[in-house]
């Protein structure tokens, strides 16, 4: 056995007693508790255990908090911290290694690997190097996050920047061309959301993304008046199936089908550029 116990702090049942059913037959020692309130309390009376194993997803006070909580411990000499997780996002994995963990491992790999990884570092020597070690994989985690952060900055300027275009082609062509549109308030947005969903065949007006659309398009043109947007685009799934809709919607869908040429060639240089 060893002499040193492992704090195992996981608050599912069934994976404590696996998890401490594993470590115990390989000969180590383990004292597991359900949530990090009580893997605190243990530690003012275990101040120097040999590991602590991790979980992330636990009521009260999560895993990240315990960790950073257990670093703050006055008198604690410093122990190994593995966090276990089925959480695998690299801003999560930095996140533990922030709070003071030294390494990760997925709740998902065989528990042959988590033995071998519990038992690395339980032994003396994974403590060699291992503030650099941890520096090491802060740094590489922190490159992946402002990689991944970088990457969605752009896709969401490339999605503005079509979203703006189409917007100012529609805008332009219900100016030119809806002066002679008359109707009831159902006929007008029923009109502008056929009218945007035929010019625009990658947008679904029912869905989020199309209802922004439909909303900056309302505010941009003349033919719904402003204070009744919110309450037509809330209604919006028992407005479409309404006869005054449907008859704008028709209306709205043939008038694209008559996009000038120009704007029509704009359109579609859009949708191939995306």
């Amino acid at each position: 056995m060893s002499l040193k116990p492992i704090i195992l702090v996981e608050d599912n049942e069934k994976l404590r007693r696996l998890y401490t059913d594993l470590l115990e037959a390989a000969g180590l020692t383990v004292m597991a508790v359900g949530d990090g309130e009580k893997a605190i309390a243990l530690l003012h009376k275990v101040n120097n255990p040999q590991l602590i194993v991790l979980d992330i997803m636990m009521p009260r006070m999560n895993g990240i908090e315990t960790c950073s909580r257990i670093r703050k411990l006055q008198g604690l000499s410093r122990c190994p911290i593995l966090f276990l997780t089925a959480l695998d996002r690299p801003e999560t994995l930095l996140e533990c290694l922030l709070a003071g963990g030294d390494d990760y491992l997925m709740k998902t790999s065989p528990l042959a690997e988590i033995l071998e990884r519990v038992q690395y570092w339980s032994r003396r020597g994974a403590l060699e190097d291992i503030d650099q070690r941890r520096e090491r994989a802060i740094a590489q985690l922190e490159g992946i996050v402002a990689q991944m952060e970088d990457q969605a900055r752009a896709r969401a300027g490339l999605e503005a920047t079509s979203d703006a275009a189409s917007l100012d082609l529609l805008v332009e062509f219900v100016g030119s061309r809806a002066g002679d549109f008359e109707g009831e308030l159902l006929q007008r947005f029923g009109y502008l959301a056929g009218l945007m969903e035929s010019a625009l065949s990658e947008v679904v007006v029912a869905s989020p993304a199309g209802k922004r659309f439909l909303r900056k398009l309302m505010l941009r043109t003349a033919l719904v008046d402003h204070g009744e947007i919110e309450t037509l685009l809330e209604n919006y799934e028992r407005i479409a199936t309404q006869s005054g809709f449907r008859e704008g919607w028709v209306r709205g869908c043939n008038q694209a089908l008559a996009l000038e040429l120009p704007q029509r060639v704009r359109l579609m240089a859009r949708l191939g550029d995306d």
